[in-house]
């Protein structure tokens, strides 16, 4: 969850990219399926309208994308030029990456091309494939291993995970078989199952008991934070908050395209002003 501080009015709070409180954290990445199935049609629909050789339909690019991750799952690549080599894993989850952003659908749809030529024992587009798993910089005196650590931290230091590594491996089984474009990935064991400290402190509840200083931003197609995670975020604030939903895909809202929720943003910013009913945009 992101929360925006406008300087002058510390009390408002804008929140996008949102967490149902009550699903911390293992139930809320499981929502993640769900996030997967809404928001992978946006990026099919521009590998159909590129004609990428996926398929002529959303139907047939999710189908192609299903047997392409599953081929590199039974036989990893090795991806020319890289370190890397490439498994229906690694596809996910660099498709899970790359939909969050909309300027990033079509470098994605062009890395499932390659991956297809890749799996299917063809030349495929090196220029995309050293776009898409290039390194981030080194900062110096930065561990590599920072960004992952401090999610781990918070992940697995708010909330208590179970511990029964069987119970993982049913519900990704369950998941794999209900949700393919994911294949369960979001239900399967983390480090969190092996933590050994429990939290230090009882997380925070969330309740619609304060003041009405809180504005919700929720995109219907984030594969991140999903719709309904948005949804309960609304229902924990309560009257406390706005709400605005907006048609567009993606973990981010402000500054993305909808001038409907950036209106109602910096409205409230700005003067205070909180929609007195739930905005559709």
């Amino acid at each position: 969850m992101y929360t925006t501080l406008f300087p002058r009015h510390s009390d408002r709070l804008v929140f996008e990219g949102n967490v149902d409180p009550n699903r911390v954290w293992a139930q809320q990445i499981r929502t993640w399926n769900k996030g997967m199935d809404a928001r992978f049609p946006d990026a099919a629909r521009v590998a159909v309208n590129a004609g990428l050789g996926l398929g002529g339909t959303v139907e047939e690019v999710e189908k192609t994308f299903v047997d392409v991750a599953d081929k590199l799952d039974r036989q990893p690549v090795p991806v020319p030029g890289t370190p890397v080599s490439l498994n229906g894993g690694l596809l996910r989850a660099v498709t899970y990456q790359l939909l969050m952003h909309d300027d990033t659908l079509a470098p994605l749809t062009r890395s499932w091309r390659a991956a297809a030529d890749l799996a299917a024992g063809n030349a495929p587009d090196l220029a995309v494939l050293s776009q898409v798993f290039a390194g981030s910089p080194a900062e110096p005196g930065v561990p590599a291993d920072n960004q992952i650590t401090m999610s781990l931290a918070i992940l697995c230091g708010d909330a208590t995970w179970s511990h029964d590594v069987a119970s993982y491996e049913t519900n990704t089984a369950a998941d794999r078989e209900r949700y393919p474009l994911s294949a369960g990935m979001p239900a399967n064991i983390w480090p969190c199952a092996f933590w050994s400290r429990t939290p230090v402190e009882a997380a925070v509840t969330v309740t619609a008991k304060g003041p009405r200083d809180v504005l919700i931003l929720q995109n219907r197609r984030d594969n991140a934070t999903p719709w309904e995670s948005g949804l309960g975020m609304r229902r924990a604030l309560g009257g406390r908050a706005g709400f605005v939903g907006v048609d567009n895909g993606g973990h981010y809202v402000y500054g993305t395209g909808s001038t409907c929720a950036d209106e109602a943003a910096v409205a409230f910013l700005t003067a205070g002003t909180l929609p007195a009913k739930d905005i559709s945009c």
